[in-house]
């Protein structure tokens, strides 16, 4: 009788203990075109990253980086720019 009543009282724990924690769904799609024209040469990249959950929420993650490089009397400059972007979609 109390080995049945403790089989019992750990089938119900067990059932309060699991966690329900939402899988998500991740892609991520990077892109980079790189340009060279002798004394200038110019790399652009574009790196996105979409998240979606179980209940259909979706999350967008943008990163443009533009890399200018140029060669003016033996010195080599460069500069670069970083835009980042978010945004999230509720499911429909």
């Amino acid at each position: 009788m109390r080995k049945s009543i403790l089989v019992a009282l750990f089938a119900a724990g067990a059932l309060f203990a699991q966690n329900t924690a939402p899988s998500t769904s991740t892609d991520t799609n990077t892109t980079t075109t790189t340009k060279d024209h002798g004394k200038k040469r110019t790399t652009d990249s574009t790196s996105t990253t979409t998240n979606t959950d179980t209940a259909g929420n979706t999350t967008t993650d943008t990163t443009k980086t533009k890399t200018k490089e140029k060669k003016h009397k033996g010195k080599d400059t460069q500069q670069t720019t970083t835009s980042d972007s978010h945004s999230e979609s509720p499911a429909k």
